[in-house]
């Protein structure tokens, strides 16, 4: 049975009709890490860090709550140690989380002396604990900011990650997407990866303005259908969905899409995966 309220929606799709509400995203700040807001945490996962270096020092520095995530630490350990004086350059994790099967004692040690040693004091550095297996250290993550009253301080959280490796764990990170809106309601949670940026559109209007550079360079974009299928409407990309086919997979997926505009709108009866690509590298 459908409801009323998606039976709206779709004739929307179908009319071209407005939908009342619209929910805005400027991602520019997450692309490039300047002119950043004091709300962004951000929680660095178990993966290499490919990200420009500057970049990340920015993102890690600017962000109001940082947290390492299990092998997280090691990762963010070693980085600091591969580059000369990185630890007076970095702050120190706020928060270092997970049920520790993936950081070594070495990295907990160092990262607990930075707390007294490094030139960013973090007075009040927590290590927390979640042996839970059922749920990814990703997504607990999101439970300890939470828990540790960070909801009501940030209305972003970027976790960094890589799109490539384990195709389990790439699932997971997607799953955690939809998990994130009953952890952190009024927080907007991002995937970012050394060339690509990724979130969760739920039901409903959407506009997304698009980095000039992006548009100018045709970098990719897409629109994954993930769970179930959905009726699609766009404007301002180079193919756009006309809502006349669903997106689903064993149909039609939007992927290697590109821009027409320096702003997307989308129309969407369920949650999509919106992706685009930061760097033209994959071109």
């Amino acid at each position: 049975m459908v409801s009323n309220g998606v039976k709206s929606l779709i004739f929307q799709l179908k009319t071209g009709a407005i939908v009342a509400s619209v929910q805005k995203w400027t991602p520019a700040s997450l692309i490039d890490g300047r002119e950043l807001d004091d709300g962004l945490g951000i929680v660095l996962l178990n993966r290499p860090i490919l990200l420009e270096k500057q970049y990340f020092t920015s993102l890690w520095n600017g962000a109001k709550v940082r947290v390492a995530v299990d092998g997280g630490t090691n990762r963010w350990v070693d980085f600091v140690k591969g580059n000369i004086n990185g630890e007076n350059q970095l702050k120190p994790p706020d928060l270092v989380t997970g049920d520790f099967d993936s950081c070594n004692q070495e990295a907990m040690a160092y990262v607990e002396q930075l707390k007294c040693t490094n030139g960013f004091l973090c007075l009040t550095q927590q290590i927390v604990h979640t042996p839970d297996q059922n749920a990814t250290d990703f997504t607990k993550s999101l439970k300890v900011l939470k828990s540790h009253g960070y909801d009501g301080q940030i209305n972003r959280v970027l976790a960094l990650c890589e799109s490539s490796g384990r195709l389990d764990q790439i699932m997971a990170n997607l799953n955690t997407l939809f998990l994130a809106g009953a952890i952190l309601p009024r927080t907007d949670v991002y995937l970012r990866s050394s060339n690509s940026l990724s979130w969760l559109l739920q039901p409903g209007e959407h506009c997304i303005d698009i980095p000039q550079r992006l548009v100018n360079e045709r970098i990719w974009c897409s629109l994954i259908p993930i769970g179930q299928g959905c009726l699609c409407r766009t404007e301002g990309l180079k193919w756009n969905l006309d809502g006349s086919r669903p997106l689903q997979f064993g149909s039609i997926v939007s992927t290697s899409n590109t821009y027409s505009s320096n702003r997307v709108r989308i129309v969407t009866d369920g949650s999509l995966l919106w992706s685009m690509g930061t760097t033209p590298k994959d071109m």
